[in-house]
């Protein structure tokens, strides 16, 4: 696991400049499964068709400092307009038991899952973290955003990508 948290550590910081990274998602990624926190599996495409709200799918693992610093921030934002706006946090390389443990420890109640196989991180085209992709009311990708957000910039961006 070092080895592949440092390639995407160097992977992220040449991908820095590259901009958004939109172009490389994959066609089917709203369709690409991942694993929910209590075991069962669903796609985007899946919980967006339960209420046709937008969805906010955070990539993070436990190793990234940055990841955890916004963590609270989606938190936040979640606890304000959760109702408007589904917040999703995919966990991309820990363990159940380490991945818990630092939810806990942060108090993160939004929708949790995990991406064990990296499917979902591949599609999405992210080399680093975090990541934060914006899927708007119409179910479609709007906006994938490269680099740590605060709560100012995940209004803007939401707002931007509804």
């Amino acid at each position: 696991m070092p080895r592949i948290a440092a390639l995407l550590l160097t992977a992220s910081l040449a991908f820095a400049s590259c901009g958004s990274g939109a172009d490389m998602v994959a066609d089917d990624l709203l369709d690409r499964p991942f694993q929910l926190g209590d075991g069962g599996t669903t796609t985007i495409a899946e919980l967006h068709a339960e209420d046709g709200r937008p969805i906010i799918v955070n990539l993070w693992a436990t190793w990234c400092a940055p990841c955890l610093a916004e963590m609270p921030d989606l938190q936040a934002f979640h606890q304000q307009r959760g109702d408007e706006v589904r917040v999703l946090g995919l966990n991309i390389t820990d363990s159940p038991t380490r991945s818990d443990a630092r939810v806990e420890e942060l108090g993160i109640t939004y929708l949790l899952g995990r991406d064990p196989e990296g499917a979902f991180t591949a599609a999405l085209g992210a080399v680093g973290l975090p990541v934060t992709a914006f899927v708007d009311s119409a179910g479609t990708l709007a906006h994938v955003h490269q680099g740590p957000l605060d709560l100012e910039l995940l209004d803007e961006l939401a707002a931007e990508h509804r």
